[in-house]
């Protein structure tokens, strides 16, 4: 997603826009929905427009807040705080309690995809723990613009963990309302003043069921081969680890013969070994790649596991059953069976020495 400062340039160099005009708008980047005490709660990332002449190069953004019964008011409340026209846009980032998340989502979605001023390419994603405001309104000087941040964080995690699932709200949508599939979406939180991932929420409908922690998002993601390029793997050994990262992942799953199949192949390099492996022994990387088949495959039978318990189309099977077989029962898949056969490959090339 584009920073909003480069999307700043079409609007100046365009004719839609001269420098008093822009001025005159409010560049929404960010959005935090939060439902308290039978109350809507919207409060707004907005980022400053300097008159023309100033020079300084600092960006910076202010927050203003709005409430009321229904969210449309809520949201037309906070527009009643501005002394400029709201323009969204530019909406990087839409952030949604835990409350929005389970009872208000669609009330929520309708409003969003509604607004004709609107472009629903943003991100949304759930404040875990914390109010979605909250978050809005962590910012510092190395991160003036929270939503920049945060769509950054998402985007730039398949390079550390690969745990946050990102797509534009009209993606999201179209799964919540696609017969056999169902909605995730990326948590956030606030640790020593920082926003972090947290996790993964998976939705049934427009309901939050549950919140899986960051190792689970990864191995979710994995499953659906969502950007899987960096999935870390341990193996305990008298109290150290051996460690494997993913760097190339193809997996399927799908019904069949009345059980949930999930194949595929994992390709992964030895991050750590405190276990006293022969990294020059060919055997060694043998053994450890049956150590790492059942580690890796009992992750993805307990997250499936969990998705059966939920009755979730995380994986879209509700749907795979449904092209397969044309038989309307998308929840077939959730008392079956699950057969998980991945083959682990650990490169190879390379030698580890010992220095002393």
């Amino acid at each position: 997603m584009k920073k909003l400062f480069l999307l700043l340039i079409p609007l100046l160099l365009s004719g839609c826009y001269d420098y008093n005009e822009l001025n005159d708008l409010a560049i929404v980047s960010g959005v935090a929905i939060d439902y308290e005490d039978d109350t809507f709660k919207v409060a707004f990332e907005i980022l400053s427009t300097k008159k023309e002449g100033e020079t300084s190069g600092a960006t910076s953004t202010y927050n203003t807040m709005g409430e009321g019964k229904s969210i449309v008011e809520a949201f037309d409340n906070n527009g009643l705080a501005l002394d400029k026209i709201p323009y969204y846009e530019h909406i990087e980032v839409v952030i949604i309690s835990e409350d929005i998340a389970k009872e208000h989502f669609k009330e929520v979605s309708e409003l969003l995809i509604r607004n004709s001023k609107m472009r629903n390419e943003f991100y949304t994603v759930i404040a875990h723990n914390v109010k979605a405001q909250d978050i809005l309104l962590t910012t510092s000087k190395e991160k003036p613009i929270a939503s920049s941040y945060i769509a950054g964080l998402l985007e730039h995690s398949s390079k550390t963990t690969s745990s946050a699932y990102y797509a534009p709200f009209t993606d999201v949508l179209s799964k919540m309302l696609t017969k056999g599939e169902d909605a995730r979406l990326s948590t956030l939180t606030i640790k020593e003043d920082n926003i972090v991932l947290d996790g993964m929420g998976v939705f049934k409908d427009f309901k939050l069921e549950h919140i899986f922690n960051e190792d689970e998002a990864s191995i979710i993601n994995l499953i659906d081969n969502f950007k899987p390029s960096m999935v870390y793997f341990a193996n305990s050994c008298n109290n150290n680890q051996t460690i494997i990262t993913s760097y190339d992942a193809k997996i399927d799953a799908e019904v069949v013969d009345k059980k949930v199949v999930v194949k595929g192949s994992i390709s992964a390099r030895i991050q750590e070994d405190e276990c006293g492996y022969d990294l020059k022994n060919a055997k060694s990387y043998q053994e450890l790649e049956k150590i790492f088949k059942k580690i890796v495959e009992d992750k993805i039978k307990k997250v499936i596991k969990k998705t059966q318990e939920l009755e979730t189309n995380t994986f879209s099977l509700g749907k795979k059953y449904y092209n397969k077989t044309r038989k309307e029962d998308y929840y077939i898949w959730c008392n079956q069976d699950i057969e998980v056969n991945i083959d682990v490959s650990i490169n190879k090339k390379g030698l580890i020495f010992e220095v002393e």
